[in-house]
Parts: C-alpha cells; sequence; structure tokens
C-alpha cells in the first residue's frame, strides 16, 4: 500500500471513531456564521446517533432525509435518530427512528467520492417542508446558503442555534488547484468558499445542505481542517447524484 493510501486508510479509522471521516484533519463545519430561524429552514433535520448529536440533513419528502454517506455508513440503523422541527440543539422536536438506510455501490470512504445516502424514516413527519433538489450543476460564481450546528471554530463547541452562511461556488478546476496533488476532486464533488474563507462549515455540518437559488445543490461532505484559507468545502454535487436520489426514492419512499 503506497503512503498517501495508508494516510488516508488512517484518516478513516480517526474519523469513523468521531462519527465524521477523515478524523481531526477533514471535517465540516460553520464558523462565522450568523444564527438561522426554524421558520426560514423546516427542512433542515440533525442526525444523532446513539442519543448524541452527529450530521446535519434535509427532509427531500415529508418520510426522507437527505444525508452524506459518511455520516451514516457502518451505523446501526436502530441507533440512528432523526430530529425535525428544531432551530437548537436542546430542542427535541419532532423524532423518527429509520426504517430504511441507502448508501449508493459507489460510495468510496477513503476519496469520498458519492458521498451521499437517502434515510427513510419509520413514519412520516405531519406537514413537513420539503427543500427541492438542484437537477443540473451550479455555475461557479453563485452564492449559496449553507446551514447547520457545527463548531464555530476549529476545536471548538457544536454551535446550539442552528447558523447560517453564504458562499460562492468554486470551479472544479479551482477547487483541485488549491487541493494540489493532496486530494481529487472527483466528478460528483462540488466547491464553495469565500475569498480567504472567513466563513466555511466545521465538525458537525457534514451531511447539511448546499442552498442555492433555494433548492438543493450539495451535501457538505469534506474539508481539511475548519476555514483554512488554502482550502474550500467540498461538497457532494446533487446533479451527479441525483439519480441515485430519485430511484431510491422512487423505490422506497
Amino acid at each position: 500500500m503506497c503512503q498517501f493510501s495508508r494516510q488516508l486508510v488512517l484518516q478513516l479509522i480517526l474519523g469513523l471513531a468521531f462519527g465524521h471521516i477523515y478524523g481531526q484533519q477533514m471535517f465540516e463545519r460553520i464558523v462565522a456564521g450568523s444564527p438561522g430561524t426554524q421558520q426560514r429552514y423546516p427542512y433542515y433535520v440533525r442526525l444523532h446517533y446513539r442519543g448524541l448529536f452527529s450530521c446535519g440533513g434535509s427532509l427531500v419528502r415529508n418520510n426522507a432525509v437527505l444525508t452524506a454517506a459518511h455520516c451514516v455508513k457502518d451505523h446501526s440503523v436502530k441507533k440512528l435518530r432523526v430530529h425535525a422541527n428544531t432551530i437548537n440543539l436542546s430542542d427535541i422536536g419532532v423524532v423518527r427512528t429509520i426504517k430504511y438506510m441507502l448508501v449508493p455501490k459507489k460510495y468510496d470512504a477513503e476519496t469520498a467520492n458519492y458521498d451521499v445516502a437517502v434515510l427513510i424514516l419509520s413514519s412520516a413527519i405531519p406537514s413537513a417542508t420539503v427543500i427541492p433538489l438542484h437537477k443540473d450543476a451550479i455555475p461557479a460564481g453563485t452564492s449559496c446558503l449553507v446551514i447547520g450546528h457545527g463548531r464555530t471554530k476549529e476545536n471548538g463547541v457544536f454551535s446550539r442555534q442552528l447558523q447560517e452562511i453564504h458562499v460562492p461556488v468554486l470551479s472544479r478546476k479551482v477547487c483541485q488547484r488549491k487541493y494540489l496533488s493532496k486530494f481529487v476532486i472527483t466528478q460528483s464533488m462540488m466547491c464553495a468558499a469565500e475569498r480567504g474563507n472567513k466563513h466555511a462549515p466545521c465538525k458537525g455540518d457534514s451531511g447539511g445542505p448546499l442552498i442555492c437559488n433555494g433548492k438543493q445543490a450539495g451535501i457538505v461532505s469534506w474539508s481539511v481542517g475548519c476555514a483554512r484559507v488554502k482550502y474550500p468545502t467540498v461538497y457532494t454535487d446533487i446533479s451527479k447524484v441525483y439519480r441515485f436520489i430519485e430511484n431510491t426514492l422512487r423505490m422506497y419512499a
């Protein structure tokens, strides 16, 4: 096994220990965000594993949640819970168990390629507000919204109140150049970061939505550190995994 592969395997092992891919160096976050409101984002949900908050997600049906594969892969479905209709981590909200957890065969834990999962809830959430999905790729420069309860700074604490930030989409070419030869930005990924990267998603924002023009265009996937100038946040590109999502919803939701 080459040095690069060994490094990724080690990062994965560390990441799984904390419920997130790539451990302490690669996680998802909202740094320097502003408090959001439940009324504006009623489709946002929290994932809890073994009773502890772990990731974000979004309602795409009244009985289906979209999140990142690394948030749920290899987890026990019986120990996962979805909390909807909340704005603070202390809110219980509407709680649902998981009936089915669907992760695509294309998902690669080492590279985070195809980092998407669909959770079918045990029962529908009454009067749920769902978010529509973007079928087409988002042009570079588009300003998009990210929401979540992630850490407010690297090695900080989770944000008790839902946070929101706006970040512009980067081209895949620019993003790959930022990461040089360290990591590959695959065709299923997209990137977003403002100049200087002062505002960015942190650990705990994994699985949450990237919203462009009122539709979900991405899923918070990975990054190096929190709001580090060199490294943009990488998202799963909804337009590249749309067929998997729709086929799954058609079969199970």
